[in-house]
């Protein structure tokens, strides 16, 4: 099957009813253009869209009149970190340290209502450690990320920030 556009949402309800097949595409292949992937049903898909496209979590790439093809996001390893269990004036700056370093590092980061993410880009042992110098309360965890697009970071603009 080929995928050329994000037809909508598997919410939508004329999307009810159709067979699914669910392609796993982590937030690292989520704004490759070109890519083959199988779905979890064995279903081949060749995607070719536009560039600038981000593969949203729950995204229909293609279709016809009994099935779909859906963007599902796997679990990935992350850093997580609740940012009730760092409050205070002492959480708040180890907060910022957590920012700082991973901006330095150009991580992405998810930040929902109570909590922020970010793709390890080391080991898990190495993030612990990082974490506990810190003092930053928090999980080295498997947790899908980006399902609904990046916080804007650093890494979303390249203009004017070079290296």
């Amino acid at each position: 099957m080929n995928a050329h556009s994000v037809l909508g949402e598997i919410s939508e309800p004329r999307f009810t009813g159709h067979t699914r097949h669910h392609v796993d595409i982590g937030w690292g292949d989520a704004t490759k253009h070109r890519q083959v992937v199988t779905a979890d049903t064995g279903l081949v898909v060749h995607i070719t869209l536009p560039r600038g496209t981000f593969l949203r979590d729950g995204a229909v790439i293609a279709a016809d009149d009994t099935a779909v093809v859906v963007v599902r996001r796997p679990a990935e390893d992350a850093i997580t970190v609740r940012f009730a269990d760092n409050d205070g004036a002492a959480g708040a700056r180890r907060m910022l340290l957590l920012g700082y370093l991973l901006g330095n590092q150009h991580a992405p980061i998810d930040v929902e209502s109570g909590s922020v993410a970010a793709p390890l880009f080391t080991s898990a042992h190495a993030a612990k450690e990082l974490l506990d110098e810190l003092g930053v309360l928090g999980d080295v965890t498997q947790q899908p990320l980006a399902r609904n697009g990046w916080s804007r970071t650093s890494s979303d603009s390249h203009a004017g920030h070079h290296h």
